[in-house]
């Protein structure tokens, strides 16, 4: 028997395209199985030239990754390697007064009267509460009084010694006329010694009374509390009837009577990690923004860089300022700042030999 030869590539194309014309179900369904595997090393062979075709013309594959939000595989975009010293800082912080009391009393005693409000805007000076000054205005009249009769015996001295001046001068010329003794004389003399000292006494005693009187004053004065400065009264403390004192002696009694906070000296305090320290510096520019009003934005700058760092959280504090005052802006609220300089070029620091 005579071996059948292979069909060429052409008849294989041939069959194939008579297949399809005579309304074959495949592309290879009328080719006997025997050749049927032919067939398939034939289009394995062209897809992998036309992807070697593909390679060679384009180069490598883009490497591709996959995102979880859209569900399909895509192509990262290729960034520009970003500059150091070019990137922004941002830090967390509140806002705090640097000028901020509590006001209380310097002498113990029970609240009279209460003239202020929270929220309210005071003066410096205003009188904020009266205290019971029953007792210290007693003490003060109590000096007043004798203070003025110290005076007034003071000048009785002075007039008794006046006149003993003028008796010691007229004894001494009669005693120099050999009209009087000069026993008589002397005595005139140190009676008017006598007189001199205890009006030097006298008059020290009328300082100490006077100096006394200032004292009790002083106490009175005392009952009246005022504004240290001026700004704006954040807490209300005490009421009438209640016990003031400058320390808590016990637990009835009160050390503050109100909190006096100066807007005008509001600043913006951040943290900021240890590692970016070094790129703020004091003066630089920043832009701060209020949780609560996220669509303001303020400019500021940096006063001042504490220098101490926290151990437990790993930062240094820093101060901004701020350089327009708003009244929406109140003491403690958060805020987020965006430092807009650039990063400062650090000094390497020179190592000391150690003197052994």
């Amino acid at each position: 028997m005579t071996p059948k030869t292979p069909p060429s590539r052409s008849d294989l194309l041939h069959q194939l395209r008579r297949g399809t014309a005579a309304g074959a179900v495949g592309p290879i369904s009328g080719i006997r199985p025997s050749v049927r595997w032919q067939v398939w090393t034939v289009l394995v062979l062209l897809a992998l030239g036309i992807g070697a075709w593909v390679l060679a013309r384009h180069g490598s594959p883009p490497s591709t990754s996959f995102d979880r939000n859209r569900a399909a595989v895509t192509t990262p975009p290729s960034l520009p390697a970003a500059d150091p010293s070019s990137m922004g800082l941002d830090a967390s912080g509140y806002v705090v007064a640097r000028r901020t009391a509590t006001v209380s009393a310097q002498t113990i005693g029970m609240v009279t009267e209460v003239l202020f409000e929270e929220g309210e805007e005071v003066e410096t000076g205003q009188i904020l509460a009266r205290l019971d000054g029953r007792s210290a205005r007693a003490s003060r009249d109590i000096a007043a009084r004798q203070y003025a009769a110290a005076t007034k015996l003071a000048q009785q001295y002075q007039t008794q010694l006046d006149q003993a001046q003028r008796d010691a001068q007229r004894a001494i010329e009669l005693a120099d006329r050999k009209l009087l003794a000069h026993q008589d004389a002397e005595q005139a003399l140190a009676k008017v010694a006598s007189l001199r000292a205890q009006l030097a006494a006298q008059r020290s005693t009328a300082e100490a009374s006077k100096a006394q009187v200032e004292a009790a004053q002083v106490l009175l004065e005392q009952t009246v509390i005022r504004a240290p400065f001026a700004g704006v009264v954040t807490s209300k403390a005490a009421q009438v009837g209640e016990i003031i004192s400058p320390s808590a002696a016990s637990g009835f009694t009160r050390t503050g009577i109100a909190t006096i906070v100066d807007m005008h000296s509001l600043e913006i305090e951040v943290d900021v990690g240890e590692a970016y320290i070094s790129r703020i510096a004091a003066g630089m520019p920043a832009l701060i923004r209020l949780n609560a009003y996220p669509e303001l934005d303020l400019a500021g700058n940096v006063i001042a860089i504490i220098p101490t760092a926290d151990r437990g959280k790993a930062t240094v504090r820093a101060r901004i300022g701020l350089e327009t005052r708003d009244p929406r802006i109140l003491p403690d609220m958060a805020a987020r700042v965006s430092f807009q300089g650039r990063a400062l070029q650090s000094t390497p620091a020179t190592a000391t030999p150690s003197s052994s």
